[in-house]
C-alpha cells in the first residue's frame, strides 16, 4: 500500500488510501468543530475567518487565526522533510509521517484532557494543533498518489465529480444521436469509470466519518477522537510491516 508512488499505484490501492484516510480526516474534521468550533481539515475557512478578523480590526484574533494556516503549512512542510529524507524504503517514510499525524493527534487529546477550557487562546491552539495533523496527512497523501487524491477535502472532489458527470451527460447524448460517432471518439474523451468511483469513495468516506465524529463527540467529548488516532497508528504499522 506504502510502497509505490505516482503513476505505478493502481486504482484498487488509491480507493483503498482514500477510503481510509477520508474517513480519518472526515472524523477530525467535524469532532474538531464539534469539540473547539473550528474546522481544521482546510484552510480556506480559516482564511475566510482570518479575512474577517482584518476587516473587524481584531488584532489579536486575526493573529490567532493565522496561527492555523501556518501549523498546517508546516504540518505539509513536516511532512514533506520526513517523506525527502532518504529512508531505505519508501513505506518506512510513510510510517513515519503517519506516526507524526497520529503524535499530533494524541497531543491534541493530552492538551484537551488537561486545559478544557473554552477561552479563545486555548481553543485556537487546540484547533493548530489538528490543523497540523491534517497538513501532514494532505502531504503524504499527496506525494503517494501524484495528486491524484485528496482527503482532507471535498472542494475538488466535488469540482472533479462535476466534471467528470458533464463528460458522462455528453458521452450519453452522444451515444443516443449517433451510436457509431461515439465509438468512433477517442478514449481520453469517454468518461472514466473508475475516475468517478475514486471520487465517490472519497467524498463518501468523508461523509461517513464527520457524521461518525460529530455523532460521537457530542456524547463521548474528547474520548472519541482516539479511534482516527488508532487507525493513523494503525496504518503507521502496516507500512512499517510491510
Amino acid at each position: 500500500m506504502f510502497r509505490h508512488e505516482g503513476p505505478s499505484r493502481s486504482t484498487r490501492k488509491n480507493a483503498i488510501l482514500a477510503a481510509y484516510l477520508a474517513l480519518v480526516a472526515g472524523f477530525v474534521n467535524a469532532s474538531g468543530f464539534t469539540l473547539i468550533g473550528s474546522f481544521t481539515s482546510h484552510v480556506t475557512g480559516s482564511i475566510g475567518r482570518l479575512g474577517s478578523e482584518i476587516a473587524l480590526h481584531n488584532v489579536q484574533a486575526a493573529m490567532r487565526t493565522s496561527l492555523l494556516v501556518l501549523a498546517f503549512f508546516f504540518g505539509a512542510f513536516a511532512a514533506s522533510v520526513v517523506l525527502a529524507s532518504g529512508f531505505r524504503e519508501k513505506s518506512a517514510a510513510y510510517g513515519t509521517a503517519l506516526l507524526l499525524e497520529a503524535a499530533s493527534l494524541i497531543t491534541f487529546i493530552a492538551f484537551t484532557f488537561q486545559r478544557p477550557k473554552f477561552e479563545p487562546s486555548v481553543l485556537d491552539l487546540r484547533a493548530a494543533i489538528l490543523c497540523f495533523a491534517m497538513g501532514v496527512q494532505n502531504s503524504l497523501v499527496t506525494r503517494l498518489s501524484n495528486a491524484v487524491i485528496r482527503t482532507t477535502h471535498l472542494t475538488g472532489v466535488v469540482t472533479d465529480l462535476g466534471i467528470e458527470a458533464a463528460q458522462w451527460l455528453h458521452w450519453f447524448r452522444a451515444t443516443l444521436s449517433s451510436p457509431q460517432a461515439a465509438e468512433q471518439q477517442p478514449d481520453r474523451a469517454k468518461p472514466s469509470v473508475s475516475r468517478v468511483f475514486l471520487l465517490l469513495t472519497v467524498a463518501t468516506s468523508f461523509v461517513v466519518g464527520s457524521i461518525a465524529g460529530a455523532s460521537m463527540t457530542i456524547y463521548g467529548n474528547v474520548l472519541p477522537m482516539l479511534l482516527p488516532t488508532g487507525a493513523v497508528l494503525a496504518a503507521s504499522a502496516y507500512a512499517f510491516l510491510s
